[in-house]
């Protein structure tokens, strides 16, 4: 099976889920108590009006009508426009979608960081260090993100004031646009107080979603490197006098194998914990859209944001399957045969 067939192939088999759940967005978002033209409107608007605007937005189709409209719609790459501001969803999406991505790429460095760092110092020193590293882990996992987020804010923002609390850049300081990440756009045009002010306002949201994460990242990779260690491989390199600190490299190395799957399931949940992670600390990425949106049930934008958020999963999902098909020979006899 060719590279492209079996990406295709995935694909294919992701469609019947995906499908699944925008049935089930679709039918939640029906069974709200509220009329969504109201809650934009008010409920003073006069009825010929809110009958006009029912009209233009095709709520006043039969339900299994607008169902079928919908799926057309995404299947052809149409979201719809919201009923807010009657803009194209996708311009929506596309205008928070790069603050996502800017605090779920630096929140992922961050638990790699602490989470590779913490599992090699439990297999180093495991007599003193690894219980230590252990209990990190399980407090870091059931860490509750908006709680965590707030007490940060409180040491870091308000009692030693080092670092903002919320936004994403200072007021005024908005870099040239070229990506929409303003760390990389601001380090390419070389506006230095850009690029300091939005490393300072990623720093608490990073830090707090990156901790989190990382409690997985730490478990997984120290069992990993406790169990690799006695495979006979390691023996051997025990046994024709290596030092103890390339043993554990080269252990490292071969425990980092399993754990790359397990790093694209992290980074498809960053997306998830990074709603709760932009509410917290007022970040303007697609999480703040969602939840802004559900709160006037507009129903176009909340579909269009699941929809984007099920599709970048499901292309993560391939990415991590084609690289453990790279670095893993058993995985890749078995499929391209």
């Amino acid at each position: 099976m060719s590279p492209l067939r079996y990406i295709l192939l995935r694909l294919a088999l992701a469609l019947p889920t995906m499908l699944i759940l925008l049935t089930v967005v679709f039918l939640i978002l029906r069974v709200i108590p509220g009329n969504p033209i109201e809650a934009m409107v008010g409920q003073k608007a006069p009825p010929e009006y809110i009958q006009q605007l029912m009209e233009q937005t095709g709520l006043n189709k039969p339900l299994y009508v607008q169902y079928l409209d919908y799926i057309r719609g995404v299947f052809t790459g149409d979201l719809g426009r919201s009923f807010i501001d009657n803009r194209p969803v996708i311009a929506d999406i596309m205008d928070r979608f790069p603050a996502t991505v800017e605090l779920a790429v630096f929140s992922f460095l961050v638990s790699i960081a602490i989470g590779h760092a913490l599992a090699f110092l439990a297999a180093y020193f495991r007599r003193n260090v690894d219980e230590a590293v252990r209990l990190y882990a399980i407090i870091a996992y059931i860490l509750f993100i908006p709680f965590f987020g707030l007490a940060l804010q409180l040491i870091f923002g308000v009692y030693l004031r080092w670092l903002p609390i919320g936004g994403r850049i200072t007021p005024g300081l908005e870099p040239p646009h070229i990506t929409g990440l303003y760390v990389v756009d601001a380090a390419i045009s070389g506006d230095w107080p850009a690029l300091v002010s939005a490393l300072k306002h990623l720093a608490l949201p990073s830090i707090t979603l990156g901790i989190v994460i990382s409690g997985v990242f730490t478990r997984f990779i120290r069992n990993n490197m406790v169990k690799t260690l006695e495979e006979d491989f390691i023996t051997t390199y025990r046994a024709a006098g290596l030092p103890r600190w390339r043993v554990l490299m080269r252990a490292y190395r071969a425990a980092l194998v399993p754990t790359i799957t397990m790093m694209g399931l992290q980074l498809a949940l960053l997306l998830q914990g990074a709603v709760l992670t932009e509410t917290t600390f007022s970040w303007p990425g697609l999480g703040t859209l969602l939840l802004e949106r559900i709160q006037y049930l507009d129903y176009p934008t909340v579909q269009g944001v699941v929809i984007f958020y099920v599709l970048i999963v499901v292309f993560i999902n391939i990415a991590v399957d084609l690289v453990n098909l790279a670095v893993d020979p058993r995985l890749r006899r078995g499929v391209w045969q």
